[in-house]
Parts: C-alpha cells; sequence; structure tokens
C-alpha cells in the first residue's frame, strides 16, 4: 500500500513540475512574442471565446491544436488560423481548394449559417484541433495570471514538495533507527559470547 502511494505521489510530483514549466514557457513565450500564440512540443492551448462553432465548442472551452502540414487537412477538420495579427480564429474546413499549387481553405462556424468571407491561404494556418477541455479553458487564463500561477501551480508544488521531504526524513529516521538496532545486537551478541568464554 505504501509502495502504491508513493509511486502515485511520484507521478503527481512529475505532472506538476511538468505543468510548472510548461506554464512558465507558455508565460515567457506570451511575453515576448505578444502577437503569436504561445507552445509547449508543437502544442497550443488556447480558449474559446465566442460561440460561432456551439455546440461542438462552447465560449470558455479550452482547446489544443497541434501543428499539421497543410496537406494533412482534410474536410471536417477543426483548424485555427491567424485572422489578422492579434486574432485567431477556430472553424471547421468544409472545402480544400489548390491555388497555383498552394492549398487555401474554406471554412465555417458550426453555428453559423454561412462560410466565412474569405479563403484561409495555408500559410495563415496556426494547426489543427488535436483536443478539447470543457470549461478549461477560464481556468487556464487564471493559471497565467500572478495569482492564479500562485494558487493553481506553486501552492501545490510547495505541498508536494513538503510531503516528499517529510517522506525523506523519515526513511532517514527508520534507516538509522534499524542501523542502531542492528548494532545493539551485534554489541549483545559479542557480549554474551564474552561470558559463555569466561565460564569455560
Amino acid at each position: 500500500m505504501k509502495a502504491a502511494f508513493r509511486w502515485m505521489s511520484n507521478i503527481l510530483t512529475v505532472l506538476l513540475l511538468f505543468l510548472v514549466f510548461s506554464t512558465f514557457f507558455l508565460i515567457y513565450q506570451s511575453r515576448m512574442k505578444p502577437n503569436k500564440a504561445a507552445s509547449v512540443m508543437g502544442y497550443k492551448p488556447l480558449t474559446v471565446l465566442s460561440g460561432s462553432m456551439s455546440p461542438f465548442l462552447e465560449p470558455g472551452d479550452m482547446i489544443v491544436t497541434r501543428q499539421i502540414k497543410p496537406e494533412n487537412i482534410q474536410v471536417g477538420d477543426v483548424i485555427t488560423y491567424r485572422m489578422d495579427e492579434k486574432t485567431l480564429a477556430t472553424h471547421r474546413v468544409v472545402e480544400v481548394i489548390h491555388e497555383g499549387g498552394r492549398l487555401a481553405f474554406r471554412t465555417r462556424g458550426d453555428a453559423n449559417n454561412t462560410e466565412d468571407p474569405e479563403l484561409v491561404s495555408q500559410d495563415r494556418v496556426i494547426g489543427s484541433m488535436a483536443f478539447k477541455i470543457p470549461r478549461a479553458g477560464y481556468i487556464g487564463k487564471f493559471a497565467r495570471t500572478p495569482k492564479g500561477f500562485v494558487f493553481m501551480i506553486v501552492f501545490p508544488a510547495l505541498l508536494l514538495m513538503a510531503g516528499e521531504i517529510k517522506n525523506v526524513l523519515m526513511e532517514l529516521s527508520k534507516e538509522e533507527k534499524t542501523k542502531n538496532e542492528q548494532n545493539a545486537e551485534t554489541k549483545e551478541k559479542t557480549g554474551k559470547s564474552g561470558d559463555d568464554m569466561n565460564i569455560s
């Protein structure tokens, strides 16, 4: 039971450290390149702000996009693309168009009655949606604020570190106790052997 608990604790520690590193990296990217979507290992977490993809995507959902080659994008894929320097959109591909050796995509929001007025050129594509986490967008956005980072990342990390330090100290204490008991047994046996020799 203790071994299983320790194994789970180690897994949680690794996951939390990865989360801390990822959050630091995302914050750094956001501040250094405010007009570019931050990413970790090619994956970009984004928050849905409008209902244009409802009911598939609702405001407040988090989507994670992954880099994809334009030629691998198919009709039905949900892609995120740049509308202008500061605005991103996430809509579904309804048509793939070949234009002079390059690709363009006609898109439409699931909740919209008409297709988007402009074609999306391949160089404007940020990525294809890998998965979504309902309502997690607001949590992720809060975690990237100073208060959210302390509350959701730093505080749990300190608790886990304190728990690990406590476990290490307990293990050291247990080893010291076992060592002392073994030394005491050795001395006791040595003393008895000496008494036996004196009697003979």
